[in-house]
Order: structure tokens, then sequence, then C-alpha cells
């Protein structure tokens, strides 16, 4: 349960952001540098009124919503095409530059030239010569000149045997290119957030620093800030992955046939961090379930349910290999000391069974007895 000296939380920096298709849960994008992360919850106050006065009698939640706001401070691409439902692809073009000889009656040549973007033909721009058209060549260097596709020649007369920097346009292999469709679809993926948690509660050994990181988890994760990219001369940019979380039936996934009320938005999960094993760090007992006398009957077996208080709550075990059972009396034995299969004695007798587990956080021990009675079967 919870109490009146709880362990005081607090949060403060993100760790990272991951995104993952849903179909194959290979990744998709990913962020150590996110700056801001929030969620915003909303639903629509319905109103149940009457009586003398028309007295609000009980308000009836609907049109739930779970809106998530992320920016990050790097400018990935691919976590920028996630946000309008697009293909990073490579083999983009960029634009170059080239000294180039005039050849015999002042032709310039220029190789693999293509179009740039929005052009329907390859061009390029002169820049500067190194002969006595320098100046005239500045002057008109805002001029384009179509490139050949067949000889590479340009549609300019240079003075032969001198050089001319020339600007032009190619494909590059390792130029990634986003193309920004004229249609945003924005992906739905499965989206991870960690934020680190910290505590300050007197006496605990790890005073002040970090203690956890919360997880939080979207099954349905849609994007809905489309390439929200702000760029600046002085403060470095940023990329707006925020998003809305859609429904997600974990039961009806899991094949489990349920209803409606199982759909959820997320999940937020604390994990302690720090040596030792963590999934006893918030354990606060250990109890077998059920409780009273264990009846069996000579040579039988059976698995002892056990469960751990975790804040009141009793919760399976994750990890038995963290717990340890052990027998008082002739009436049986455990597969093995982190086994809760338990096989009766050959013969009638009264005994107990223990179990005991440390929290590794604060060191306490916790332990459990049932009595054991085996009868001759």
């Amino acid at each position: 349960m919870y109490t009146f000296k709880p362990q005081a939380l607090f949060t403060k920096g993100i760790a990272y952001a991951e995104f993952f298709d849903v179909n194959n849960n290979n990744l998709l994008g990913f962020s150590p540098f996110v700056t801001d992360f929030g969620l915003n919850g909303s639903m629509n106050d319905g109103d149940v009124e009457g009586g003398i006065g028309n007295q609000l009698i009980i308000s009836l939640p609907d049109t739930s919503r779970l809106e998530v706001t992320a920016t990050t401070a790097d400018s990935a691409l691919n976590n920028m095409a996630l946000t309008i439902g697009a293909q990073l692809g490579g083999n983009g073009i960029i634009e170059t530059m080239t000294a180039i000889v005039a050849g015999a009656g002042g032709t310039l040549t220029i190789q693999n030239a293509v179009a740039p973007y929005g052009a329907d033909k390859a061009i390029c721009y002169v820049l500067t010569s190194t002969g006595t058209d320098k100046a005239l060549v500045e002057a008109g260097s805002g001029q384009a000149y179509e490139i050949d596709p067949s000889s590479g020649g340009i549609d300019f007369e240079g003075q032969a045997g001198q050089t001319y920097c020339v600007k032009y346009f190619v494909r590059n292999s390792s130029a990634d290119e986003l193309t920004i469709p004229a249609l945003f679809q924005p992906a739905v993926v499965r989206a991870h957030f960690a934020v680190n948690v910290y505590s300050q509660k007197g006496g605990d050994a790890m005073t002040g620093s970090l203690v956890k990181i919360r997880h939080y988890y979207f099954p349905r994760y849609q994007f809905n800030q489309p390439l929200q990219v702000t760029e600046s001369q002085t403060t470095p940019g940023t990329t707006n992955l925020s998003g809305r979380c859609l429904t997600y039936q974990q039961a009806l996934e899991s094949g489990v046939c349920s209803d409606a009320n199982n759909a959820a938005y997320g999940f937020i999960v604390d994990e302690y961090v720090g040596s030792g094993d963590s999934s006893t760090s918030s354990v606060q007992g250990i109890y077998f379930v059920g409780g009273g006398v264990l009846n069996l009957a000579t040579g039988a077996s059976v698995t002892v349910p056990v469960k751990y208080d975790v804040n009141g709550v009793l919760t399976d075990i994750s990890d038995m290999g963290q717990v340890t059972f052990s027998v008082t009396g002739n009436v049986g034995t455990f597969a093995n000391a982190h086994s809760n299969v338990f096989t009766a004695a050959n013969s009638a007798g009264n005994g107990s069974i223990t179990v005991t587990v440390t929290n590794s956080l604060t060191g306490a021990v916790y332990q459990d007895t049932m009595p054991v009675t085996v009868a001759n079967s």
C-alpha cells in the first residue's frame, strides 16, 4: 500500500526516443537528444443532470484522447520521414563545382550532369575565368547554360586553354534523399520514450541520484506534426516528433478473447537502475498464495503459487532465481532451491515450506512460511 512517507521521485531529462515498425518490429527512427516530452490527455465530460436545481448527478466521460509532444535537437532525415509517411532514399542530387579547361574553339565539356530538382534539363553556371574574359564571365555568372545530354558540351564559348569554374548538378550515391509527398500520410509506429527519475528520500543509499528510468510505451503512435522543423543562424535546429496515441487491444493481440475494455493507449513502466537485481527493488513482501495448510498425498507433486508484494499489490515473480525455497521436516523436496515445484515425501508427516527474497535496494529480507501435511495415499 502507499504510505505517508513515500520515496519522493522527480523527473528531469529525457534519455531517448525510439520508433519501430508495427509489422516487423524493425527500428525506423531513434534520437538520444529529445529536448522535451509531454503527455496531454483530454476527454469530454458527459454530465448527467437532474433533480431540483438541475443538480450534477454523475459525469460520464467520452472521447478520451492522448496527445504526445516531443521535440528533438537532432535533425535526422529518417525521423523527419516518419512524420509524413515517406521513405528515405539515396542517390540524391547535389550541386558541385569543378575547374574545366576550355578546349579548341573555347568549348567546355561536363560529364554525368543531371537536371536539378524542379528543372527539366541538365544545366550549369560558369562562375569565373582565368582568361581576359574574367570580368565578363563573372558579370554573367547567373546565366544558366544547357548541357547536351549526349556529348556533355555546354552552350558557352570561352577562350581556348583558359580555366573556367563551373557549377552544375550530379547524383551522389551517398546523398540521402527525402521526397516530400503532396499528401502527407504520417506513419503509425510503436513508440518508446525513456525519462530519467531521481530521488531525494532520506536514508536511501542512492539519495539525490538517478534511481529509475521511466519508460513510456505507445503500441500505436501516429505522428501529427508533419515536418515541423526549425533552423536558425544562432540556435540549434529542432525536429517535432509529436503525435497521438491510437487504441491498442492488448488482449486480442495475444489471442485472448476479450471486450473493448482492454483497449489501451499506452503503458508506463518504472525500472530501477543501479547495481544488483532490479526486479526486487520495490518488493515489500513475499507470500504463498492461498495460505492455510498445504495438504498432499504421499509422492504427489504440485506447483506452489507464490507472489511478491509490490506497493501493496500481489505481483507475479519475473525472476525465480531471486527467491529461495526451503523445507522444514521430512515432508518432501523442491525441484531446486529456486523452483516452486514441490514433491511430497513417500511417507506421511508434518512440516513446513518457506520462501525467502532479499530487496536488492534496501537489503530487507522477506519470508513466508506455509505448513505442510502429507498423508498416505
